[in-house]
């Protein structure tokens, strides 16, 4: 497994770098080699934005990164803002951008625009001369108000540090029973990611190329099985794998250590032979075993299981989630190993000396700690996600449907209005009226949970105990 990984890896590096033909939309798009300037890890007491469209607003990425310098690196206070906004554009952003980051006071600012800005409707199997005009139109506006973003945000939010993200891919090879595809519109993207390296580079700042291996991925899959897609059925929003490969791809570029914690502990002579981001003492000798009381200085990343499939694919494990276990000097058989008492497994004297990875056992209790803590975080997300959707359908309101907002019979007739009351519009409307007069809770509750989830990711010191049960 170990050698398709790396293989596949490989893979995804050299097809992200391969020529296209502009015209050919089965084909990857050009990847330029970015910069060599380093992305580096979020510092203690650091506030990050995040700004960008629906896939930025959801919050999902951001949080797997929360939750992974909430685990890893339990000394530090990062605090993560979600600036992103559902159907938004790099143009359309300026309008808020005083308001959603640089009030914020920001000390780094990640930025990924794009879906959006390309113009997917004037993508089609065979574009007319007007649409291609409207797809090159389409690439001058994307520069012309990426620059004005980096610059308003150079200028008016004390200069951040700013973390530039190529787009994620417009699936347009995956095959789907819908009619939902734009062929083209990936390689568009592809442009839209060149662009951003170039800002990055103007700009002297990392950029962080998702559009590029999550490509390379969809193509090398799709070879397999033609329906596998790392986006999603509607080809624009990733789902929970391609997600934590956006995580990862972020996380890699940032350079952030893989090691939870390494122990090595030598059972013959009953002592500590190494330790890595641990503290390690009163290791004993017991009949048929040994016994050791060990605190780590961080936790497990806690991963839920759906996207749990990329680890087949993408050494995501190597690089984020080493939390090693070896103990040699055991005489052979089958070991239990216990934490406070409590079996977490079964292993072979052989396999522990070679050593285990334990940051996926969901029966440690340093596991179940780091998923208490992811669950007060995705709760925090959840909360500022629902206050950032209630304050861009008040804007929206505002600013296209002319709505006084803080009339609440406008905004009722605004929604009365709507033959469809499925309508995403009318939807939303509906759920302006029933949920606005709580925005201050839900922001005040996004707040309260992140002091919770700091709270509780403290590292505790645990007893190990490996007994000797069959052999």
């Amino acid at each position: 497994m170990r050698l398709r990984n790396i293989a596949l890896f490989t893979a995804c590096i050299l097809l992200s770098s391969q020529s296209t033909d502009a015209d050919s939309p089965q084909t990857v798009t050009p990847e330029a080699k970015p910069p060599a300037i380093p992305a580096t890890p979020f510092a203690d007491g650091e506030r990050v934005c995040f700004l960008g469209d629906s896939i930025t607003a959801g919050g999902y990425v951001q949080t797997l990164i929360a939750d992974y310098y909430l685990t890893r690196f339990p000394e530090r206070t990062v605090h993560f803002f979600n600036a992103g906004r559902s159907g938004d554009t790099a143009s359309g952003s300026l309008s808020r951008l005083k308001e959603d980051v640089i009030d914020k006071r920001p000390t780094s600012v990640v930025i990924m625009f794009g879906m959006n800005d390309v113009s997917r409707g004037s993508y089609t199997a065979n574009p007319t001369d007007a649409q291609k005009v409207r797809q090159q139109q389409a690439l001058g506006r994307y520069k012309a108000k990426m620059e004005e973003v980096v610059a308003r945000l150079r200028d008016e939010a004390n200069n951040p540090k700013l973390y530039f993200m190529t787009p994620s891919p417009f699936d347009q090879t995956v095959v789907l029973d819908r009619d939902n595809n734009q062929p083209g519109c990936n390689d568009g993207l592809g442009r839209c990611a060149a662009i951003v390296r170039q800002l990055a580079l103007e700009n002297n700042a990392p950029v962080i190329d998702l559009h590029g291996p999550m490509t390379a991925l969809n193509l090398q899959q799709q070879k397999l099985d033609p329906t596998w897609t790392i986006v999603g059925p509607d080809r624009v929003h990733p789902g929970s794998p391609g997600r934590l490969m956006m995580a990862w791809l972020f996380l890699k570029a940032q350079g952030v250590p893989a090691t939870i914690s390494r122990t090595t502990i030598d059972a013959a002579a009953g002592k500590v032979a190494e330790s890595v981001n641990a503290e390690v003492e009163s290791v004993e000798r017991i009949e048929e075993g040994v016994k050791f009381m060990s605190r780590e200085q961080a936790l497990p990343f806690p991963i839920n299981a759906s996207p749990m499939e990329l680890f087949d694919l993408l050494p995501i494990g190597d690089d984020l989630a080493q939390q090693i276990l070896s103990v040699t000097g055991l005489s052979e058989g089958t070991y239990e190993l216990r934490i406070d008492g409590a079996a977490v497994g079964q292993y072979q004297a052989a396999d522990l000396a070679s050593g285990l990875n334990l940051a996926f056992n969901k029966a440690t209790p340093q596991y179940k700690q780091a998923r208490r803590v992811a669950e007060l975080n995705s709760q925090r997300r959840n909360a500022e996600a629902t206050a950032c959707s209630l304050l861009n359908t008040r804007r929206w309101m505002q600013s296209y449907y002319k709505v006084d907002v803080d009339d609440p019979k406008a905004v009722q007739a605004h929604y009365d209005h709507f033959e469809d009351k499925k309508q995403y519009s009318a939807v939303m409307a509906r759920r302006y009226m029933e949920e606005w007069p709580k925005y201050s809770e839900f922001r005040k509750r996004a707040a309260e949970l992140q002091q919770a989830a700091e709270a509780s990711r403290e590292p505790v010191a645990h007893t190990f105990e490996l007994v000797r049960i069959s052999g």
